[in-house]
């Protein structure tokens, strides 16, 4: 009897174990999923998790900015994001004399809080599929243009039509390729004010050295309110505007998470290609990552030197040495995954089967050969995608050339007799504030190592017949002596110097048009850009078009050969819900990764004074030392961070991970090293999402912060 019991425990065990934790479902659709989610751990509905009619765990989620996610955590507004999400905000109000990236800030009460013009977050109102007002109207005769053109008409009926006048902002995302349409309606808030945020050593504890990698011990969080009108909806900045009343917030797990335990991650995740084909593959492992990693390497290397010299320098460059640094370790560790996954040989295994399938009679007329036509628009794309890399890292890498390609459009209106004055005043405006922003953070001395290293590298790397003709005539006039190029550009463009481009602007002529295009690099970056959007965008588009009307059919044929698997559409910027579990990992022979992480840790690094990321600020190493955790503790260990095995991408930064009640339990702000090839394709067994404790965030800002009227405003859950 006892071996017939064990045996049933060991199937039911193995059952629960092999229940699909892959993809990134539309909370409207949840419902085909929130059997297996209940049978995994939840224990909430799927009208509990989206309800349009009601409140649901989606009116406490928000789009923060434009890239991350974010979610209310108090019924005063008050929202929960990522340390990185917030960095710009945090480095914008941040001096040589108000460090808040090195000593953190934190708002004594909401009068002190810091207003963030232009920072937005959205809401979604609610979604609806309107695939039967789209597709019925696509002829089957039509053109890829045609079709495009269709879509694109109907989508903008649609989302006029549900904007009420405006009120909301609406969109019709495609999914499947364009299988399926469905319509977003948000509303957008517009004042949000930073509340607090831990030094960028507690913050972003780790820094490059830990960046995509586990063990992480890291309170990647930062607080922001959220303010609207005297009727709670949008509303400009106004001293006079409350804290927003959320439909719902999360109440705050104090707890703590074990092996095992059921997550759930609700957030924007940005995009997945799940889809892709072999020969799409192969070209990411062998072409696209390779080059674009060199490029970063170079960019990086000089501005940790520079930052390293300078405090100015260091505060100027953070925010951008993050940004670039992110995508750099994320494509070696995608380059690795899908290399141990053997994704190409798992993605031609997968064609095989769909050739096989393709072949029957019934099937051929439909997707016969759509796997050869594949194969000859990639060999004919690959090319231009590989121009493309290099001008996006290479020539887009230099700040100067990305500001430098701001004035086109001034100059083009300038050359327009036709064009009203007001029209100029209005850019010249725009180039100004553009132009404080950008000598604020803007250190020439570092940006011409960048064009020199880069700009030798994009001349010796483009191919034939994709040479860009400026680079050739640079590589003539120069002998291919990039330093004597860069002392040239540096040495005469007014664009290096935040005084001479103020004072073109402020006395700016329409016949001033000239000034700007003798500017060498104004012509450099203009030359760049205009090969590139003349010679190799427009193919690469042309071909991209003909690629998703095949993978439009190829996904419609996935689906009806595998009708009993339940597909998940690519991620587009659109709402997710994403579940898995506590769980560790096995990344490598004779490895084990623990499913969470101790405050012991973050000791342990900040021994290593070899590495500057680990350096962290007295009071953490002595509230630590002193292990005064309680009540924020799980058996007398303060618990930092942990990992799951949810399926997140970039834009789940900042998503709230809950638990099978609903609780907040963390934030989501990374991905292990071995799991970045899972925009691509997903291994349950290695792929890991990072979260930030709850229990470890309450402890800073109650310990470490001393802002306890923070807790005061949340509904914390002890057990």
């Amino acid at each position: 009897m006892l071996k017939r019991i064990l045996v049933l425990v060991f199937v039911i065990s193995m059952h629960l174990q092999s229940l699909a934790i892959e993809g990134m479902w539309l909370p409207m659709l949840i419902g085909s999923n929130i059997e297996e989610m209940q049978q995994m751990g939840l224990q909430l509905s799927a009208k509990d998790l989206y309800n349009e009619d009601g409140t649901s765990l989606k009116d406490a989620i928000v789009r923060f900015g434009r890239g991350c996610t974010g979610a209310f955590i108090s019924p005063e507004g008050l929202l929960i994001t990522n340390h990185h999400c917030g960095l710009g905000q945090i480095q914008r109000h941040s001096s040589v004399e108000n460090d808040y990236l090195t000593h953190g800030f934190w708002a004594e009460d909401q009068s002190q809080e810091l207003p963030n013009p232009g920072l937005t977050i959205t809401m979604l109102v609610r979604m609806e599929d309107v695939t039967d007002k789209i597709v019925p109207q696509i002829e089957a005769n039509m053109t890829e243009q045609e079709r495009a053109a269709t879509v694109a008409r109907l989508s903008r009926q649609i989302a006029r039509e549900a904007s009420e006048d405006n009120r909301y902002e609406t969109q019709v995302a495609p999914f499947y390729y364009g299988n399926e349409y469905f319509l977003f309606v948000y509303e957008v808030y517009r004042d949000v004010r930073l509340v607090g945020a831990p030094p960028e050593s507690i913050g972003s504890f780790g820094g490059d050295e830990d960046n995509w990698m586990w063990p992480r011990h890291t309170a990647d969080f930062s607080l922001f309110r959220v303010y609207a009108d005297a009727d709670n909806k949008p509303a400009d900045f106004n001293t006079d505007n409350k804290p927003y009343q959320p439909k719902h917030f999360f109440p705050v797990s104090n707890a703590g998470v074990r092996d095992n335990d059921f997550t759930m991650v609700y957030g924007f995740p940005g995009r997945t290609s799940q889809y892709l084909t072999a020969d799409a593959v192969d070209f990411v492992i062998n072409r696209q990552n390779p080059v674009a990693i060199d490029l970063r390497t170079r960019i990086l290397d000089i501005y940790y030197q520079n930052m390293a010299a300078s405090d100015q320098v260091r505060i100027q460059y953070t925010t951008k040495a993050a940004r670039v640094s992110n995508a750099w370790k994320r494509w070696q560790g995608e380059n690795r995954g899908l290399e141990r996954l053997d994704a190409v040989n798992r993605k031609l295994e997968m064609e095989k089967e769909f050739a096989q399938w393709a072949s029957l009679p019934q099937n051929a007329k439909g997707y016969g050969g759509l796997l050869q036509a594949f194969n000859e628009v990639y060999l004919e794309l690959n090319p231009y995608s590989y121009a493309t890399t290099l001008y996006n890292e290479a020539g887009r890498g230099v700040e100067l050339i990305r500001f430098a390609q701001g004035f086109s459009e001034l100059v083009q209106k300038s050359k327009d007799r036709n064009t009203e004055p007001e029209e100029i005043n209005r850019l010249v405006e725009r180039l100004k504030t553009q132009a404080e922003a950008f000598f604020k953070d803007y250190n020439p001395a570092t940006d011409r190592r960048v064009f020199e290293s880069l700009i030798s590298q994009y001349a010796q790397l483009a191919e034939q017949p994709l040479v860009p003709p400026v680079l050739l005539q640079a590589s003539r006039q120069f002998g291919n002596d990039f330093s004597k190029y860069a002392e040239r550009v540096f040495s005469r463009s007014m664009l290096v110097s935040e005084s001479k481009t103020m004072d073109l602007l402020n006395r700016y002529r329409p016949a001033d048009y000239s000034k700007l295009e003798k500017d060498p690099a104004f012509e450099l970056a203009i030359g760049l850009a205009s090969f590139h959007t003349g010679q190799v965008r427009p193919v690469e588009l042309s071909l991209n078009t003909r690629l998703d009307s095949l993978y439009r059919l190829y996904t419609a044929g996935l689906r009806e050969m595998r009708p009993e698997q339940n597909f998940f559409p690519d991620a587009n910027s659109t709402l997710r819900i994403t579940y898995g579990k506590v769980e560790g990992s096995y990344p490598r022979d004779a490895v084990k990764y623990l499913y969470h992480s101790t405050a012991n840790g973050i000791l342990e690094k900040a021994a290593n004074l070899q590495v500057p990321d680990y350096r962290i600020p007295e009071r953490l190493e002595q509230l630590i030392s002193e292990r005064d955790f309680a009540p924020y503790d799980r058996d007398g260990e303060l618990i930092v961070n942990f990992i799951g095995s949810n399926h997140t991408t970039g834009g789940n930064s900042g998503s709230p991970v809950v638990d099978h009640r609903g609780a907040f339990i963390g934030i989501n702000f990374d991905r292990s090293w071995e799991s970045t090839m899972s925009d691509i394709m997903f291994d349950p067994e290695q792929c890991r999402n990072i979260t930030a404790n709850s229990q470890y965030i309450l402890w800073v800002i109650d310990r470490y912060a001393g802002m306890k009227y923070l807790l005061d405003e949340m509904t914390i859950l002890n057990e």
